[in-house]
């Protein structure tokens, strides 16, 4: 009987203590009540709520795992924020090195990252315009100098200074008062003569 027992608490020692399979770990999680809440409002699709939600759960208990990865995928495919997911995802990878998920999350922090290199290169984009306008404009400069071979040496120096100095900051368009003719003030002014 003393037997029995035994074998069965040391059972129940080895697979109470094992590694926790990732069903048990999202149920613990699952347990507080601000992830329940968070959850619910990404059902709903609530989606600043739910960060609301996540982000409290995770100030309260920087160990909760599950709240990381949900912030990951909301910053990731509904708000565009992909630095935020690509921070949420690592985390939520350093909580969790061995779970089931881990190459889907590294596919996925990739995506993010390509995403955030597109965005990046959008706004690049005119700038590059700019820079194009430029050198457009540039080139044209320096034919007209190599043009004024022979002209003057003070027409090349006129020429050297429209190239070397950089164009004057654009004016500010500011209205203007309404100028009267001095002719119709001077008639306002003097009285008829009859």
């Amino acid at each position: 009987m003393k037997k029995l027992l035994l074998t069965l608490t040391c059972i129940g020692l080895i697979t109470g203590c094992g590694p926790q399979t990732g069903e048990k770990l999202d149920s613990a999680d699952e347990a507080d009540p601000r992830v329940r809440v968070g959850l619910e409002r990404v059902d709903q699709k609530n989606w600043d709520d739910a960060i609301l939600h996540f982000e409290d759960a995770l100030m309260k208990n920087p160990a909760l795992f599950r709240p990381d990865l949900e912030l990951a995928l909301i910053y990731h495919q509904q708000k565009k924020n992909y630095v935020r997911a690509v921070y949420h995802y690592e985390r939520y990878l350093e909580k969790r090195p061995e779970t089931e998920k881990r190459d889907l999350i590294l596919e996925s922090i990739q995506q993010a990252k390509v995403s955030l290199a597109g965005e990046i290169g959008l706004a690049d984009s005119k700038v590059e315009e700019e820079v194009v306008r430029l050198t457009r404009e540039n080139n044209w400069l320096r034919q007209q100098l190599a043009q004024a071979g022979g002209a003057s040496a003070a027409q090349v120096a006129t020429v050297k200074t429209i190239v070397n100095t950089p164009p004057a900051p654009r004016p500010v368009p500011v209205a203007q008062p309404a100028v009267v003719p001095a002719v119709a003030q001077v008639a306002a002014v003097q009285p008829a003569v009859a």
